[in-house]
C-alpha cells in the first residue's frame, strides 16, 4: 500500500511539472504588424520590442512585404522601436501585451531629411 501511494505521489508531481510549459503559454501573448512608407512596404527593417518592467528585448525584422511578428512575449507592457536606413526611427513608448491575445501594430516611417 505505501508503494502504491508512493508512485501515485511520483506521478502526480511529474503531472504537475510537466504542465509548468503549458501553463506558461497561455501566459502570453504576441505583436504583429506591417512596416510602411509613402512609397511601400519596408523590408528588413529592425524591430525590437523592450519590456518596460524587465528590459528584457525581443528583436525582429520585417520581411519583403513589411510585415513583423513577436511571438510568445510575457504580459506586460513594452515599448516598441522601428529603424531602417534612410527613414525616420518610430518608438512607441507604451504597447500593453494581455495574455492571449494578438497585439497589431502598424507603422508608418517617414523619409530622413538629407543633412547638408
Amino acid at each position: 500500500m505505501k508503494q502504491a501511494i508512493k508512485y501515485l505521489l511520483a506521478l502526480l508531481i511529474l503531472f504537475l511539472i510537466a504542465s509548468i510549459p503549458l501553463a506558461m503559454q497561455l501566459e502570453t501573448g504576441s505583436i504583429r504588424g506591417r512596416i510602411t512608407t509613402e512609397v511601400g512596404s519596408v523590408a528588413n527593417a529592425s524591430v525590437e520590442l523592450r519590456n518596460v518592467a524587465t528590459d528584457a528585448t525581443s528583436r525582429t525584422e520585417s520581411d519583403v512585404a513589411g510585415d513583423y511578428m513577436l511571438d510568445r512575449l510575457r504580459v506586460g507592457r513594452y515599448s516598441l522601436w522601428v529603424s531602417v536606413n534612410g527613414q525616420e526611427p518610430v518608438l512607441i513608448r507604451e504597447i500593453t501585451i494581455e495574455r492571449g491575445r494578438m497585439i497589431r501594430e502598424d507603422i508608418r516611417l517617414a523619409s530622413t531629411p538629407p543633412t547638408s
